[in-house]
């Protein structure tokens, strides 16, 4: 009696606080008695300011939502969360080395006697066999700056070349001058973007168009964020489960109940007190308590407790995530992190918490959730991952990982115009093969640029557009 006592006392009493720690129904008080990492980082301050919320309605559908959220917020030392990156290491095969660099004198002599398609072959081919050599990653994007006239891939083949070799000459010269018209590129597309926002927020929110295109919108992002995670359902189907609440047969009571759980968090996100500014580990937790809830009511809105990995990509320890989530919350909060572009915070947010990987299972799309959140606040319609974009979405993230997290942060600024286009077409009074050319009309701030179509001419303006609400 006396070893079992003796053994077991322990693993009962780390049962206990793991218990507490994870459930965010204890208030910080009980949490911080109990020695639970992160909440001995900080002490709640100052209560948030519920008369300062500016609500996001983007789906007007009544919905019973319970109290989530505490009065306070994490308020610690302003730990700057620092975008991870992996140490880049490579374990190099003589033989495909050798190979590869044979491959690539092959195609460099090919490309200076402009024979660019064979060269263009055989550098993809030198590249598959050494990708993480300096020149042949250098030459690849001489390729792609010199033949195919993308220099925004090729920057970051030039940036990937100096990750491996800070100090190679070929790769430093060509990014010094590839950077700024890189950057000159980006600009562009973030003006543009906020420029079609104007128009988006000028629109009535009583438009057809726009009612029936937010409707649509709101089945196509609950389905394209389950499938994008392995659900099966077609969009049919999935849209018959949410109108009629008749499940489909011969389909797994799993797949129903990922739909049922991510429309549940749309409906809470749209009504949630909690703002950009003034996030808490709470506002994250209640949000996957809906996406996982009805999956795994057990894990629903609780930190893991033990490793999980990702393909090839390690996320923190078990041991680290609560203190990742603290210093990525503050970092949130932060004045000069606010005063960052909305859609590139959105795009860093979502990364960062994938990177943190907190959750058992839903960091996807509690992630894709909160990115929303933060778009939506700022104006902009929910983005859509479309399903036949998983590839280049998880490529983009794995780059990220690497260093680079340029090419997501311009993957989600091209969904966010995509969604700002569809959405101003759809509520035009007129069809779009009829309306007139509007490539140099004034911008609402009386910039001039490629505006797709004219919205409706009422001056109503709006922050808020009904969705599901609208069925």
């Amino acid at each position: 009696m006396s070893i079992l006592v003796q053994t077991g006392l322990p693993l009962l009493q780390d049962l206990l606080k793991s218990t507490v720690c994870l459930n965010p129904l204890y208030d910080d008080s009980t949490k911080k008695s109990h020695g639970c990492l992160g909440y001995d980082l900080a002490e709640k301050t100052s209560p948030r300011r519920s008369n300062f919320i500016q609500r996001i309605t983007y789906f007007d559908e009544p919905f019973s939502i319970e109290p989530w959220s505490s009065n306070g917020e994490v308020d610690s030392e302003i730990l700057r969360a620092i975008v991870p990156r992996q140490q880049i290491t490579s374990i190099r095969n003589q033989w495909l080395e050798s190979e590869a660099l044979a491959a690539l004198q092959v195609a460099k002599r090919s490309r200076e006697k402009g024979n660019y398609q064979k060269a263009g072959l055989i550098i993809e081919q030198a590249f598959a066999l050494g990708s993480n050599h300096p020149d042949i990653i250098t030459e690849y994007g001489i390729y792609m700056e010199t033949v195919k006239k993308n220099v925004i891939e090729a920057e970051g083949l030039y940036r990937k070349a100096l990750m491996f070799n800070p100090t190679h000459s070929e790769a430093l010269t060509r990014r010094a001058r590839a950077l700024p018209l890189v950057e000159e590129i980006d600009n562009k597309m973030l003006q543009d973007i906020h420029r079609k926002r104007e128009i988006f927020l000028s629109i009535p929110r009583w438009n057809p168009g726009l009612k029936r295109a937010m409707r649509e919108s709101y089945f196509q992002h609950i389905w394209n964020t389950v499938a994008l995670e392995g659900n099966t359902f077609t969009y049919g189907e999935t849209r018959a489960i949410l109108e009629s609440r008749i499940a489909v047969a011969g389909r797994s009571i799993q797949e129903h109940q990922e739909i049922i759980g991510m429309e549940a968090a749309l409906r809470f996100l749209n009504q949630t007190l909690a703002k950009v500014g003034d996030l808490q580990i709470e506002d994250i937790l209640a949000i996957h308590k809906r996406v996982l809830g009805f999956v795994d009511p057990i894990s629903a809105g609780m930190v893991r407790t033990t490793q999980v990995y990702v393909g090839d990509f390690t996320p923190p320890p078990p041991s680290q995530v609560m203190k990742e989530l603290v210093e990525m919350v503050n970092w949130l909060n932060d004045e000069d992190t606010l005063r960052i572009d909305a859609v590139e915070l959105a795009a860093l947010t979502h990364y960062k918490l994938v990177y943190i990987h907190p959750f058992i299972d839903g960091n996807g799309r509690t992630a894709r959730l909160l990115m929303n959140f933060i778009l939506m606040q700022a104006g902009f319609p929910p983005v859509i991952i479309p399903l036949e974009e998983r590839e280049r979405y998880y490529k983009t993230l794995k780059a990220a990982n690497e260093g680079d997290l340029r090419p997501f942060i311009r993957f989600i600024a091209k969904l966010t115009d995509d969604s700002l286009q569809s959405f101003i077409s759809s509520s035009s009074i007129c069809d779009p093969s009829d309306c007139p050319d509007l490539s140099n009309v004034p911008s609402p701030k009386g910039e001039k640029g490629p505006i797709i179509i004219e919205p409706s001419t009422s001056q109503e303006v709006h922050t808020s557009i009904p969705g599901a609400g609208e069925m």
